[in-house]
C-alpha cells in the first residue's frame, strides 16, 4: 500500500504532469475570455490553441514561443491577403501561398514557429476569404490572447527542474563510469582477454540529454522568482555540466585510442609493465568521477587518481630508459595527457589542488600517507 502511494506520489510531481495541468488552465482560461470579445466567437478556439502552443516549462521560453508565432502567423496572413488581391482564390494563390511561405518561414528566427508561416496564409486565402484582414487580426490577436494566459500561468507558479537536471547528470556520470571501468577492463593484462567495449554512442546519448536538461534548466532560472532564491543550485549544476561534458569527451577520445592503432599499436597490447598502470589509472578516475556527485568531493579520491596517473608516467620513464619502442611512448603519452585532462576537468582549482608535476604527486601522497 505504502509503495502505490508512493509511486502515485511520484507521479503527480512529475514534471510533465505540472506541466499539463498548467496548460490545462491557461487553455480553459483562454476559451472563456475568447467567448467574451465582441464579434471573435466564432474564431475563439484558436485561444486555447494558442495557449497549448505556447506552454513550455521556462516561463522566458513561452514568451518567446509566444513572440515567434505570432509573427509567423502576421506574415502568413500577409502572404494569403497578397496572393489573394494578385491572383484572386485559386490553384495558383494556394501556390503561390505555399511556395513563398515555406520561403520565409526559411528565416533562422522564427525556429518551431516556421510552420506557422504558410499555414496561416493558407487559413487567410482558403477561410477568411472576403474578410483576409479581419480573420489575420482575429487569428492572431486570439492566438496572442491564449499565449498570455500560459505566460499569466506560468509565472504564478514557476517551474525550475532541479530534480529532472539532476538524473540526466547522474545519467551521463554513470556512462562515464561505465567506459572507464571497461577501458580499464580491457587493458588489464590479468582481466583483458574476452572483454567487450560499451558502444562509443553510449556516450553521446546521455550527454546530449544532459546538456539539453541543463539548457531548460537555465531557460527556466531567467525573469524565475523561485531561482533567485536557488541561485547557487542552478550555477552549480550548470558547472557540473560542464566538467562532465569535458570528461565525457575525454573518455570518448581515450576509447578512440584503445580502438583505433595509432602507429600501428593498440593500447589493450602495450608492454605488460605498463598496461597495469594504466589499467589502475583508468580505475582510479572511474571512482574519482563516480564519487563526483558534487564539486565538492573530499580531496583524498582526486589526489589518489594523481598519483596513479603519476605512478603510469613514472613506469613509462622506465621503459623509455630501457629503449623502448618510440610508438609505445607516443601512444601511453597520450593517454597520460587525457588522463589528466579529464582530472582536471573533474577538479575544482578554487578548492582542490592536484600537482603540477608527476614527482610531486608521488611526494605528495608518500608525505599524506607517512602522517
Amino acid at each position: 500500500m505504502r509503495t502505490d502511494r508512493g509511486t502515485a506520489r511520484r507521479l503527480l510531481r512529475h514534471p510533465r504532469v505540472e506541466l499539463a495541468l498548467k496548460a490545462a488552465v491557461a487553455a480553459t482560461v483562454a476559451w472563456v475570455l475568447a467567448r467574451q470579445v465582441p464579434g471573435a466567437q466564432e474564431y475563439a478556439f484558436y485561444a486555447p490553441f494558442g495557449a497549448v502552443a505556447t506552454t513550455y516549462s521556462a516561463v522566458v521560453r513561452s514568451v518567446a514561443e509566444a513572440v515567434r508565432t505570432v509573427a509567423a502567423i502576421l506574415l502568413g496572413g500577409v502572404v494569403g491577403v497578397l496572393a489573394d488581391v494578385v491572383l484572386g482564390p485559386g490553384v495558383a494563390a494556394i501556390a503561390l501561398v505555399v511556395g513563398l511561405g515555406m520561403l520565409l518561414a526559411g528565416v533562422p528566427w522564427f525556429g518551431d514557429a516556421r510552420s506557422y508561416v504558410p499555414v496561416a496564409g493558407m487559413f487567410v486565402l482558403l477561410v477568411g476569404q472576403g474578410e483576409e484582414l479581419g480573420y489575420t487580426a482575429a487569428y492572431a490577436g486570439l492566438f496572442l490572447l491564449g499565449a498570455a494566459c500560459t505566460v499569466v500561468v506560468s509565472t504564478v507558479r514557476p517551474a525550475l527542474p532541479l530534480e529532472r537536471t539532476d538524473r540526466a547528470l547522474s545519467a551521463l556520470r554513470e556512462a562515464c563510469v561505465e567506459h572507464l571501468r571497461s577501458l580499464a577492463a580491457v587493458i588489464d593484462p590479468v582481466a583483458g582477454d574476452g572483454v567487450e567495449l560499451p558502444d562509443r554512442d553510449g556516450l553521446s546519448g546521455p550527454l546530449n540529454r544532459a546538456r539539453t536538461e541543463v539548457d531548460e534548466l537555465r531557460q527556466a532560472a531567467r525573469g524565475n522568482r523561485r531561482a533567485r532564491r536557488r541561485s547557487d543550485d542552478v550555477a552549480r549544476r550548470t558547472e557540473y555540466f560542464r566538467a562532465l561534458q569535458r570528461a565525457a569527451l575525454l573518455v570518448d577520445d581515450l576509447q578512440a585510442t584503445v580502438e583505433d592503432q595509432p602507429w600501428g599499436l593498440s593500447v589493450s597490447h602495450l608492454p605488460e609493465e605498463l598496461r597495469t598502470p594504466t589499467a589502475d589509472a583508468l580505475r582510479e578516475l572511474a571512482a574519482t568521477t563516480a564519487e563526483a556527485a558534487t564539486h565538492d568531493v573530499e580531496p583524498g579520491r582526486r589526489r589518489s587518481a594523481d598519483r596513479a596517473t603519476a605512478t603510469l608516467v613514472s613506469a613509462l620513464h622506465r621503459y623509455g630508459e630501457r629503449g623502448g619502442s618510440d610508438a609505445v611512448t607516443l601512444v601511453v603519452s597520450a593517454v597520460v595527457t587525457t588522463l589528466r585532462r579529464s582530472l582536471s576537468a573533474l577538479t575544482p582549482w578554487d578548492r582542490i589542488q592536484l600537482s603540477t608535476s608527476p614527482a610531486e604527486a608521488l611526494e605528495l601522497e608518500d608525505d599524506r600517507t607517512d602522517r
